[in-house]
């Protein structure tokens, strides 16, 4: 590995996609044009194979959005000394660290995969169902109740029809790994946390309402190291990402 490139693995939010990176406009996509976008699906090992074989050579950093942060904190030790750091936006930490849920958008979509497997894909058949008719509808509807910066998103119909694509992306075109990968989410996975030798560094909104403030800070007391923690102020959720990727270096 000695003398390769730094490369950088992306993992998107649930719903999510690549369209995460596109939506803020040409400047701030240019500054992520080089992110690998990870397949997701729930399956951690599988996807710690396909990166290994996708990327063969050179060390990584890891980048997790929302729910994507899951993700990317329990494939971090599956990849092991590859991973030469994770950064953090808006991370989903374990539901079990915590008192979360009444603080949390989507709070409906985690109650109802607690509740078994026929709740669960009673609702994920109704997103789809209007995921397909109304993607913007949706994408607007999700929005409607936004918080901090999120409330200048909202407004803005590029990021509307990036928010869009990333729904029909999830819940119709990968709808068996995101469900896959929401129910994995609701398990308790704190244990995963002590197996993270990488170092990680976390971006917080100080307004997020799908992933609290104190959600980032019992994940930031849970890992084996304490990371460094950037709170955002006046930030959202989405408004951090696009906080994060304005500090990306231009290619």
């Amino acid at each position: 590995m000695t003398g390769s490139p730094l490369q950088t693995v992306y993992f998107h939010g649930l719903p999510g996609s690549a369209a995460e990176l596109a939506g803020f406009g040409p400047e701030i996509a240019g500054r992520a044009a080089g992110f690998h976008v990870a397949a997701r699906g729930g399956d951690f090992a599988r996807l710690a194979d396909g990166l290994a074989a996708r990327l063969p050579e050179g060390p990584l950093r890891l980048v997790g959005f929302s729910l994507g942060a899951a993700a990317a904190l329990r494939v971090a030790p599956l990849v092991g000394e590859r991973v030469a750091g994770i950064d953090l936006v808006s991370p989903a930490a374990p539901l079990q660290l915590g008192d979360f849920l009444g603080g949390m958008a989507g709070a409906p979509v985690f109650r109802a995969a607690l509740a078994g497997a026929v709740p669960f894909a009673a609702l994920t058949l109704v997103q789809a169902q209007v995921a397909r008719l109304a993607p913007g509808k949706m994408a607007a509807a999700l929005l409607a109740k936004a918080k901090g910066e999120d409330r200048a998103l909202a407004a803005d119909p590029r990021f509307i029809a990036a928010l869009a694509q990333s729904l029909r992306h999830s819940l119709i075109d990968s709808r068996a790994g995101y469900a896959s990968e929401i129910r994995a989410y609701v398990t308790d996975w704190c244990a995963d946390l002590a197996k993270v030798r990488a170092p990680v560094a976390i971006w917080q909104g100080s307004a997020d309402d799908w992933t609290p403030p104190a959600m980032a800070e019992a994940l930031a007391a849970a890992l084996p190291e304490r990371p460094q923690v950037t709170l955002l102020p006046g930030l959202s959720h989405f408004s951090a990402l696009r906080a994060y990727l304005e500090a990306q270096p231009a290619p």
